[in-house]
């Protein structure tokens, strides 16, 4: 299942002087963003398996035209794994027990998008 949403990455978290733990603003807004969009999920019960493609922008250095093609930068892929697991509605990311994830720059005529697919683990 596709989904129009800019794949971001998992910050490490920040913490003030008192010892109060946060994550920065634009990653709240993307996580609440996120969690709407992914709402519409039927997650399966018990264990599952996750695959996963992010699609980020194509940037100008790249061809104009061309298909996708491997994303090697920044972000790194456990923290866009991170980001998409907080914005999963699970009970518990726990259940997640296999997962392959893969990275991409856009297409030419394709915007950013998370690729998702779920599905229930055979026991």
């Amino acid at each position: 299942m596709i989904h129009p949403i800019e794949p971001v990455a998992c910050p490490r978290p920040r913490v003030t002087r008192t010892g109060r733990v946060y994550y920065p603003k634009k990653y709240q807004e993307w996580i609440k963003e996120a969690k709407i969009h992914f709402s519409k999920m039927n997650i399966p019960k018990g264990a599952v398996h996750i695959d996963v493609i992010f699609v980020f922008h194509r940037p100008k250095r790249l061809k104009r035209y061309g298909e996708r093609e491997i994303h090697d930068k920044r972000p790194d892929l456990d923290n866009c794994v991170k980001a998409l697991l907080d914005a999963l509605p699970m009970d518990d990311d726990c259940r997640v027990s296999s997962i392959r994830a893969r990275k991409y720059y856009a297409a030419w005529d394709e915007l950013p998008n998370i690729e998702l697919y779920v599905e229930p683990l055979d026991k």
